[in-house]
């Protein structure tokens, strides 16, 4: 199956869903994880487009690792998604009718970043436009997707609806994260992310590692 990460910032999804995606890929999905921003507001001491340039390539390597499909980047102002409104959403729905997953993956609404809450606000109403006949501007052929799965980046699950046994894959996950070298020098979101993981494993009994997810309704 095809399965879409959306990502407010490159290294988002792969701090909250970077195990699961690895886990598609390995077993034969295809994974595409889209950016609505190039991150280029993030700290590197660089202008924001040198920053942007270096993100980019950061999440290109990150992606590689997980074994995902190259990235796609929407281009929105990093730090101002929350103003973004129906451009932002009518370029996920448009994502959505043309790589057509059968599961969403983004920020759960609850997120304390206002870019992670505006995405995760964004991509439920375009998942729910994508899937009805209306709607022309996000493409002619509707798509219904099964399965929207909320992740956790700064703002931790208050009721997890289900979790994901990631042991296996859990360095991949890592080193994914490590490839945003740019970040990891301000913050070591690798270890915080595992250390996370780790503590969500008491989700999944037997697990070292797990990853906790929400759920949305993916239609009205």
């Amino acid at each position: 199956m095809h399965v879409l990460a959306l990502g407010a910032h490159p290294d988002d999804p792969e701090i909250g869903c970077g195990g699961s995606l690895a886990l598609h890929a390995a077993a034969g999905d295809r994974v595409t994880v889209l950016y609505a921003t190039a991150g280029e507001a993030g700290a590197l001491g660089a202008p924001e487009d040198e920053t942007a340039a270096r993100r980019r390539a950061e999440a290109a390597e990150a992606c590689a690792v997980l074994g995902a499909e190259p990235p796609v980047f929407l281009d929105f102002p990093d730090g101002r998604l929350a103003y973004a409104g129906y451009p932002l959403v009518a370029a996920i729905g448009r994502a959505v009718r043309e790589v057509r997953p059968e599961i969403v993956y983004v920020h759960h609404p609850g997120d304390a970043h206002p870019d992670h809450a505006a995405l995760a606000a964004a991509a439920i109403d375009a998942v729910r436009r994508a899937g009805t006949p209306h709607f022309p501007d996000l493409g002619e052929t509707p798509h219904q997707v099964g399965e929207i799965r909320l992740y956790e980046v700064w703002t931790p699950l208050a009721e997890p609806a289900t979790a994901v046994d990631i042991t296996g894959v859990a360095e991949r996950k890592g080193e994914a994260v490590r490839r945003h070298a740019s970040q990891c020098r301000v913050h070591a979101y690798d270890e915080i992310a595992l250390g996370l993981n780790r503590y969500r494993s008491l989700l999944v009994p037997g697990s070292r590692y797990a990853e906790a997810f929400g759920a949305a309704r993916p239609r009205w």
